[in-house]
């Protein structure tokens, strides 16, 4: 069996909203929902990749493995690549997933079936979408879209690019691309030591960055699409969602 871990980089001193992982949700700080739900998916050890002691004492109280990272890290995937070496030296861990931890509303079966997509399917990186039926967020730059070559396969895709502009153009489907990640060790790695790309910068996405290196994504079609919490609306959003399904 493949040893998987699934690490949420977190940190509170987000731009636009502060304090953001330990705002409370029905009693529970939103980064300990979404790492009780990556428990409850049961794929694999679940531990907080954090910078702040405030953080990783909510983590404590709740039973959550931390490991403390430095605070300057650029993204998410630096964080989480810190925190694997640490945990990991001796490199037992095959796949990691880089879940994020603004998700309050992701399901434990959605972080199941990447895993199991990306045992099953050969890619350096798998990652998740699902259909755009809001018609407000295809014109969103806020909602990052994916441009999915599906091949007849109502399952998943090749991700040919990512942007925040609706694309592609034309009649048909549009994807919302779902901010989680599972790479093999090896691909992490590789990623890691890629430079920021020229349309990673352009569209403020780093995933093109592995686009731009030739890298493989893969991309898992669902039927849910996890709120993301941004700014206080999306926060608003999430906090009805959590409440009306007792989540």
């Amino acid at each position: 069996m493949k040893k998987t871990l699934i690490i949420i980089p977190s940190r509170m001193q987000s731009s636009r909203l502060p304090g953001k992982p330990l705002l409370d949700m029905e009693g529970i700080p939103m980064v300990i929902r979404v790492a009780l739900k990556a428990k409850e998916s049961k794929v694999g050890d679940v531990l907080i990749a954090c910078c702040d002691d405030s953080v990783s004492k909510a983590a404590n109280s709740y039973g959550i493995n931390v490991v403390h990272t430095r605070s300057d890290h650029i993204s998410g995937s630096d964080r989480i690549y810190e925190a694997l070496t640490k945990i990991d030296p001796q490199k037992n861990i095959e796949t990691i997933i880089n879940l994020q931890g603004d998700m309050p509303t992701i399901s434990s079966k959605a972080i199941f079936n990447l895993v199991n997509y990306k045992h099953s399917i050969n890619s350096d990186i798998f990652t998740l979408a699902n259909e755009i039926k809001d018609e407000e967020e295809i014109m969103d730059s806020n909602v990052v879209k994916v441009v999915i070559s599906r091949n007849n396969n109502d399952e998943y895709g090749k991700a040919l690019y990512f942007s925040r502009s609706p694309i592609p153009y034309g009649n048909g489907p549009l994807y919302h691309h779902i901010g989680i990640y599972a790479y093999s060790r090896e691909s992490l790695e590789k990623f890691i030591k890629l430079k920021a790309s020229e349309l990673e910068l352009r569209e403020s996405l780093e995933q093109l960055r592995a686009l731009e290196a030739n890298m493989d994504i893969k991309v898992g079609i669902v039927d849910e699409f996890p709120i993301g919490v941004d700014n206080l609306a999306d926060f608003k959003k999430a906090c009805d969602y959590v409440r009306n399904n007792k989540n």
